[in-house]
């Protein structure tokens, strides 16, 4: 009996701490969205400090459909994050693309938290070409949130969706979209609507810079840029930094055949830092992966 109420009373100590971060981590409140910002799966975005929006490789499917016109082979992902070296923050993500006649369908799931308090997110999505130097995508989502105890859970739908333009070989801009109709968790709470606008440019076939702008329509303007260096072939470097908050990034990356493996490490200015595994397989494809702009 006194081991159970020890074991009890950890739980409850470990959700009180989890809900003390996530509350630290934004002005949105709590009931809103858990005050979370939006989960951003893929190592080289995290040590790019997610500056992605206008690049087009598998994890677009995460960061702008639109890339997903660009997608010519079957794709599967898979990122883990221990957030802040926090367990009740463990977040892990899957997504898989497979190219049709006209685009690529994508479908993903991300899960942010432990057993007594946690959010998962489906997304069911579509990227195509609309011309040469123009891509699109859209998905759809369904919002799942979980509290233990009293505060049950409830679902939500939402979408979001971007474009892609390329008017050069080694230039691109991209804008990316997430809940733009406001859609709600109740009546008073709204899952945060974000909008990024980013650009990429290949200075070479050795470096590529990446920046860009957030703007969540609850908070203040975030400012994001990366650098990828590829001082040989298939291995990659990569560094980055972004504002409000203060997000420093580094992480690297290798490719071997048809498998990425990617490590980035963040470190945010108040809740310190967060590694970062990524992994994913490119079915039948062994060209090595390119940080040119589509």
């Amino acid at each position: 009996m006194i081991k159970f109420k020890i074991k009890k009373l950890s739980i409850i100590a470990r959700s009180i701490v989890a809900l003390i971060l996530i509350a630290g981590f934004s002005p949105i409140p709590i009931s809103a969205w858990a005050g979370l910002p939006e989960e951003q799966p893929g190592s080289r975005a995290a040590a790019l400090s997610y500056s992605v929006t206008s690049l087009t490789d598998g994890w677009s499917l995460f960061h702008n459909q639109a890339g997903l016109g660009y997608q010519e082979h079957a794709w599967i992902g898979v990122h883990h994050e221990n957030r802040f070296i926090t367990p009740e923050l463990n977040f892990s993500a899957l997504g898989g693309i497979v190219p049709v006649r006209t685009g690529s369908l994508g479908i993903s799931i991300k899960r942010l938290g432990f057993s007594q308090f946690n959010q998962t997110k489906f997304g069911l999505a579509y990227g195509m070409k609309l011309a040469p130097t123009l891509s699109a995508g859209i998905q759809l989502n369904a919002h799942h949130l979980y509290f233990a105890g009293e505060y049950g859970s409830t679902t939500a739908f939402s979408a979001e969706g971007g474009i892609i333009y390329a008017p050069a070989n080694n230039f691109s801009v991209g804008l990316h979209v997430i809940n733009p109709t406001r859609a709600r968790l109740h009546d008073d709470e709204r899952i945060p609507t974000l909008v990024n606008l980013g650009l990429s440019y290949q200075l070479s076939e050795m470096l590529m810079v990446a920046a860009g702008v957030e703007k969540n329509l609850d908070a203040d303007f975030s400012f994001k840029a990366g650098i990828e260096f590829i001082p040989i072939n298939n291995f990659y470097l990569r560094a980055g930094m972004a504002s409000n908050p203060s997000l420093l990034s580094f992480g690297l990356g290798y490719k071997i055949s048809t498998i990425e493996i990617d490590l980035a490490f963040t470190r945010h200015e108040f809740l310190g830092y967060t590694p970062h595994f990524s992994i994913a397989y490119t079915f039948g494809s062994k060209s090595k992966v390119t940080t040119k702009a589509p």
